[in-house]
């Protein structure tokens, strides 16, 4: 069986979900190409109320509930958190629930188990691998995540995605990643880590889903990616629609999971101003985190869109994002068909998007802007809103209800 038959064998097989007080198992097919898929589990049993904070946004006062989950190791130390925002003056209340998935690149240990940095900040300084390998403390999802991505750097609010879901009166669920693995490990061997562990970034953010879900009254679910959340994000919507599970919709900005972005990537690794560096092995980072990275086993997004992935997909990038080559030299891919880096790297995505009629899935570019446009105030944001418009004026179901 070729891994395109095998991918559509996982696409066409649905998965009943336990309860979320249980650990819960999915058992992937094994293909015939000595390729091994792992089971995926998680847990809720093992989250705690760890810290309770309240936040002033706008003059509304919004309760913060800080959460560890003790089942799952970081890659370095700690253990994976994640901090439930309520809607602005009224916990407790039925809401939809936003997910959001930050970035931070990746990484993984080689065989001299030396950690390598997979993507680096777009102003070039090199990452921390503490950063992403260790526990988020409060501060770091409050400040760093929640504030930092809805106030400007002086400190006023910014028309920010995030921003605006809060103003609507979403609750927001921000997870954690700390294992430095595109927000996708599922439970497999943590590879030449010193420390040992697991990677788990996949199972620990659906834990914290399950459990949010399970204890606070939720209507809708969205999940919001950027950067490396972005592909964080249509994973986690992948695995929940195994389980047949179909989350509202989902937003991925500046990153794609597509054979194009593996394509890009060692071509461009090392120039200036591309933040992969060059001594980054794409397929060693795969040993990480399975199939999710795997070339072998998953062909990539826009496959998956033309064989029946009908979780609404928004794909949102600016055309000056480092990440995807903008403002760089064309490759010899782009260069041929006439389009620059970024477009092309996204143009697999919207010509599978375009030969479905009356797709659900959309891709916009904003124009002029570079990495992230969703969390500042740019023409994405107003992307987000079309598209969220438009799924909820279809009357969906509630994914978890």
């Amino acid at each position: 069986m070729n891994r395109y038959i095998c991918i559509l064998v996982i696409l066409l097989t649905i998965f009943g979900s336990c309860s979320k007080d249980e650990s819960v198992e999915i058992e992937l097919p094994k293909n015939t190409v000595d390729h091994s898929w792992a089971p995926l589990t998680r847990t809720t049993s093992n989250i705690t109320l760890a810290e309770e904070d309240n936040l002033s946004f706008q003059s509304n006062s919004v309760e913060l509930d800080f959460y560890r989950n003790t089942a799952y190791t970081c890659g370095f130390s700690g253990n994976y958190t994640f901090l439930v925002v309520e809607p602005v003056n009224n916990p407790g209340a039925e809401a939809p629930l936003w997910v959001y998935l930050h970035g931070g690149g990746a990484g993984y240990f080689n065989e001299n188990e030396q950690y390598i940095i997979g993507v680096s900040p777009v102003n070039g300084s090199p990452h921390n691998p503490n950063n992403h390998n260790t526990e988020k403390t409060i501060e770091d999802l409050r400040d760093g995540q929640l504030i930092h991505n809805t106030h400007t750097n002086s400190g006023q609010i910014e028309s920010s995605t995030l921003t605006r879901r809060i103003e609507e009166g979403y609750r927001v669920l921000i997870v954690s990643m700390s294992d430095h693995d595109l927000h996708s490990g599922m439970g497999t061997p943590y590879p030449n880590n010193p420390n040992g562990g697991e990677v788990n970034g996949l199972q620990a953010n659906m834990a914290a889903i399950d459990y949010t879900v399970s204890n606070y009254p939720t209507t809708h679910v969205f999940a919001h990616g950027t950067s490396a959340g972005s592909i964080g994000a249509f994973i986690l919507a992948y695995a929940y629609n195994l389980e047949g599970i179909k989350l509202n919709g989902i937003i991925m900005d500046s990153h794609l999971a597509s054979t194009r972005t593996d394509i890009l990537n060692p071509l461009l690794a090392g120039v200036s101003g591309f933040p992969f560096g060059a001594d980054f092995i794409a397929e060693e980072f795969s040993k990480k985190v399975g199939w999710a990275a795997d070339p072998d086993r998953f062909p990539g997004i826009e496959y998956v869109i033309d064989n029946g992935y009908d979780i609404p997909s928004l794909d949102i990038y600016g055309n000056l994002d480092p990440g995807c080559g903008g403002g760089l030299a064309r490759i010899d891919e782009a260069h041929s068909v006439g389009l620059d880096n970024c477009d092309w790297v996204h143009d697999g995505f919207r010509q599978a998007v375009a030969t479905q009629p009356n797709s659900v899935h959309k891709v916009r570019v904003t124009t002029g802007f570079g990495h992230v446009p969703t969390n500042y105030d740019s023409p994405a944001n107003d992307f987000v809103d079309e598209f969220i418009s438009e799924i909820l004026a279809t009357n969906p179901p509630n994914p978890f209800n």
